[in-house]
């Protein structure tokens, strides 16, 4: 199987840590001296996206599962999630590209609470409409990035984009109406110790013992942010990260049992079958 890479911000842009690129530009640099490892094979990445359309539509993937992207629509990406650049449809627009760095050199800890929100894939789904304004600004954006002449560039761009992400973040306090900061933390860490710890425990119990939580009321968190138990969260993240393993390493499907936490690769390949219908085995072929 190929190996995915995983592809970082660019180095001489790391002190920003912002970037604004045309999608046709994009498509038609030079990309021989990288193959395979383009941006049209699968990879991961170590900073945030945003893949912005202003005409045709584009089908895309990311973490295997495959999302339509329209005019006036867009794409978030966040670090760590696996995904590949579609060559084939002919479709117009920007990509942003971001690092965490950026957000918090430009905006204060409290926006950036909220701002933080929308790249949490594990509560919201990355596609979202943009109104005309929002669309007028990330013109503005690839604008200014491009032909600024101001000393205070930077500071203009992220007035700017700011715009964009405190409406579209707009949308999904909609949907969390009546939930709290406090709740919102107790999910993050929730999730946050799932990241670090779930090759240690697929105990539910273990992780509300750590936050000092009842089980029931981390149940009721993981209900109230995501529709799912908290032990339903749980399972789809290992499985998420045994599917990372398995498309972005060379490692055996005993190796990757024994580093996701499991005793031995029977009750590995019972796990995941039962949650995805498939054995590893069989999903690592089906993504030849």
């Amino acid at each position: 199987m190929k190996f995915i890479p995983k592809i970082s911000f660019k180095e001489d842009l790391k002190s920003e840590g912002f970037e604004c690129v045309d999608l046709q530009e994009f498509y038609h640099r030079d990309w021989s001296k990288f193959e395979p490892n383009t941006p049209f094979f699968p990879h991961r990445i170590d900073f945030y996206v945003l893949l912005i359309i202003t005409k045709g539509s584009v089908k895309h993937k990311v973490d295997f599962q495959e999302f339509l992207v329209k005019e006036n629509e867009c794409l978030i990406i966040s670090p760590n999630q696996i995904h590949e650049l579609n060559s084939e449809s002919d479709y117009h627009g920007y990509f942003i590209f971001f690092t965490k760095e950026y957000l918090l050199n430009y905006f204060t800890p409290s926006t950036y609470f909220h701002i933080s929100q929308l790249f949490n894939y594990h509560i919201f789904k990355p596609v979202y409409q943009l109104d005309e304004c929002m669309m007028d600004y990330a013109g503005r954006v690839a604008s200014e990035y491009v032909f600024s002449p101001y000393v205070l560039k930077n500071q203009i761009i992220s007035s700017l984009f700011s715009i964009i992400l405190y409406k579209l973040n707009n949308r999904n306090l909609l949907f969390t109406e009546g939930i709290t900061k406090q709740g919102f933390e107790v999910f993050e860490k929730f999730k946050n110790l799932i990241e670090s710890e779930y090759s240690k425990s697929r105990n539910v119990n273990d992780y509300a013992e750590k936050m000092n939580i009842s089980y029931k009321h981390l149940n009721e968190i993981s209900k109230r942010f995501t529709h799912r138990t908290a032990k339903e969260f749980l399972d789809d993240y290992v499985i998420l990260e045994i599917k990372r393993k398995l498309s972005s390493t060379t490692l055996s499907i005993k190796e990757i049992c024994f580093e996701t936490g499991f005793d031995e690769p029977t009750n590995f390949n019972k796990y995941f079958k039962k949650l995805t219908g498939i054995t590893p085995l069989e999903f690592r072929s089906e993504l030849n």
